[in-house]
């Protein structure tokens, strides 16, 4: 079941990634309506009549957005590349736990990508005649798939003939050298 939930934590990790990225690349961030004229903003351009112009005049919440979101598509990439050495057949050095680097990579993301659009949304709040826009929706789309879905540990791979003291101690099944159960257990005074 390790496996299956760890390529699970791994596809969830490559879709928001790729939803960031399309959060991130496009224009549809802030919908604006001046003069009858529709003008989308977004972090990087501003488009208005099917023509698109490098946003002027930058206020400190898109800046504060864009370096967020870049942070959070590294940290995004990263947890992919992690999750996916994690569930490579070959073992691992002892001091590297993949899975545990990718889960808190993609806490990371979730974090950095919230702080980006929950600062684009407090900054753009004012703006007179506008409205959120669906690039917007998108990257809130990618936060839960990004930081709620770690990848399991190595422990949580393992079959139970694997790890017969853990179960043990749980006091599941007793391990072979014990033997079997005694019922009724004997007390001691």
């Amino acid at each position: 079941m390790g496996s299956k939930l760890g390529a699970a934590g791994l596809c969830f990790s490559c879709v928001a990634t790729v939803l960031l990225a399309v959060s991130a690349a496009t224009e549809s961030w802030l919908r604006l309506w001046v003069l009858g004229i529709i003008i989308h903003r977004g972090l990087w351009r501003e488009c208005q009549l099917e023509a698109c112009t490098p946003l002027q005049g930058q206020r400190a919440y898109v800046g504060v957005s864009r370096g967020c979101l870049v942070l959070a598509l590294v940290a995004s990439y990263l947890s992919v590349v992690c999750g996916a050495l994690a569930l490579a057949p070959r073992p691992a050095p002892k001091r590297l736990d993949w899975a545990r680097g990718a889960a808190a990579l993609c806490f990371l993301t979730g974090t950095l990508a919230v702080v980006a659009l929950g600062c684009f949304m407090g900054g753009s709040a004012g703006e007179a005649g506008g409205s959120w826009a669906w690039s917007l929706a998108v990257g809130w789309a990618a936060v839960p798939a990004a930081g709620h879905l770690p990848l399991p540990g190595p422990a949580e791979g393992a079959t139970l003939a694997q790890r017969p003291e853990r179960i043990a101690r749980l006091g599941v099944m007793p391990p072979k050298a014990l033997g079997p159960p005694v019922w009724p257990p004997k007390r001691s005074y």
